[in-house]
């Protein structure tokens, strides 16, 4: 049996994230198709049980989730890979005993989880207000990120447990409002800016709406398909 689910944007008043087109194709090619609330799919899809050694790859969904692969052991805790990007915003950081409130690009946060815990985060920034698998991923441009490996540095965080994927969300927040100093930033490589303390760096962009996805500079990682590759 197949099932496919499609987020549809012609029902429930054209909004795009509360309707969700559930076909089922079972083994005879008889195909079954209902309508369901994207939050009542959801739940069905954070609570569904899989067998032990499978991955349900779970696909775009709503509030920022971009792609992922999970299972859910016999004990249900959660497993997998996901791809969640946030778009682009204005925020208020912390930097050493300074707030400054600046621009972010859009963000690509992966995660790898085992048994409901987060082993490593990765984040790369992207271009732009769309993106696809072609995306290209772009170095983090401030701190707390090494541009290297991409994996974030939590300092003292305490990461919650991974009970279902909106604990995800938390973490996100966790990250914009975690206290940065300027380890793990390199000038010209986090930027293209020659700028060697961040602090110069949020004094420029302070004045800034929008962040300048030119001063971005690449990876080298490939792009947002690319990262499924190994996986």
């Amino acid at each position: 049996m197949q099932i496919k689910a499609t987020w549809d944007n012609k029902r429930f008043g054209g909004d795009y994230y509360r309707a969700v087109r559930v076909e089922l194709i079972d083994d005879s090619g008889i195909h079954t198709a209902k309508y369901v609330d994207a939050e009542h799919f959801l739940n069905a899809l954070n609570g569904a049980k899989v067998k032990e050694d499978n991955f349900c790859r779970i696909g775009k969904l709503p509030q920022h989730y971009y792609d992922g692969a999970i299972k859910r052991d016999s004990e249900m805790a959660i497993s997998g890979k996901i791809q969640m990007i946030v778009p682009p915003a204005k925020t208020v950081v912390q930097f050493e005993n300074t707030r400054y409130e600046i621009p972010f690009p859009a963000l690509l946060f992966f995660y790898s989880i085992q048994k409901g815990k987060v082993m490593n985060t990765k984040i790369y920034a992207l271009k732009g207000g769309q993106w696809n698998e072609k995306s290209v991923l772009y170095n983090y441009p401030y701190g707390n990120v090494n541009t290297s490996s991409h994996i974030v540095c939590w300092g003292t965080n305490v990461l919650p447990e991974v009970t279902d994927l909106q604990k995800l969300d938390v973490i996100c927040s966790m990250f914009y409002t975690s206290p940065c100093n300027n380890d793990l930033y390199t000038a010209g490589k986090s930027t293209v800016w020659k700028i060697e303390n961040l602090r110069n760096v949020f004094e420029q962009l302070k004045k800034r709406q929008n962040f300048p996805d030119e001063i971005l500079v690449n990876s080298g990682k490939g792009t947002v398909g690319s990262l499924w590759k190994d996986f």
